[in-house]
């Protein structure tokens, strides 16, 4: 039986040894240890930090840019609001023209308005604002020119005609309707 008082004497001297060990490891090594512990905490409180101001930044960004979603609805607003006004200032200038027609040349600007608006490509979005600002110059001389005391005309024909030309320019063929109004 002396056998197995042995092994637990060994194992009980290897357990010693490692604790030995490993408590002289620590003596020898606690300087490093607290510096790394220190180092650590420092870093926990830098991250903590960062993000603290990562988060305001987020925030502020995520107001300022509500806030120019907001100006920029109420301009989108304030932009079909005139062209309600302007289809209302056709139908009434020229009396005898086709509601139907008025509604085309109104729909004609909602369209070129929201093209321009929502372009995500700032080149595409200045080329698509230029055109909606030609079509509503446009729109202007037609009622502009009656008010000139000129002839009363039936049709806003300018205006006709620029919706014309975009649509023979996009689809790349001549009118199949025949002449156009000049």
């Amino acid at each position: 039986m002396a056998f197995p008082e042995n092994i637990g004497q060994f194992f009980s001297r290897l357990i010693n040894s490692f604790r030995g060990e490993s408590a002289a490891w620590r003596r020898e090594h606690q300087p490093e240890l607290d510096r790394l512990k220190e180092e650590k905490l420092m870093a926990a409180s830098e991250l903590k930090n960062r993000l603290e101001l990562m988060e305001i930044r987020f925030r502020e960004e995520c107001r300022r840019t509500r806030m120019e979603e907001e100006r920029q609805t109420e301009q989108f607003a304030e932009f079909l609001s005139s062209i309600d006004e302007m289809k209302a200032n056709m139908l009434e200038y020229y009396a005898t023209m086709p509601k139907p027609l008025a509604l085309m040349i109104h729909h004609h600007a909602a369209e070129l308005l929201k093209e321009a608006w929502h372009s995500p490509d700032a080149r595409d979005r200045v080329e698509k604002q230029a055109r909606f600002t030609r079509f509503m110059l446009t729109v202007t001389e037609d009622l502009a020119a009656l008010g000139d005391g000129q002839s009363a005309k039936a049709l806003p024909e300018k205006t006709i005609a620029f919706i014309q030309e975009e649509s023979d320019e996009l689809s790349g063929q001549p009118d199949a309707y025949g002449p156009r109004i000049r």
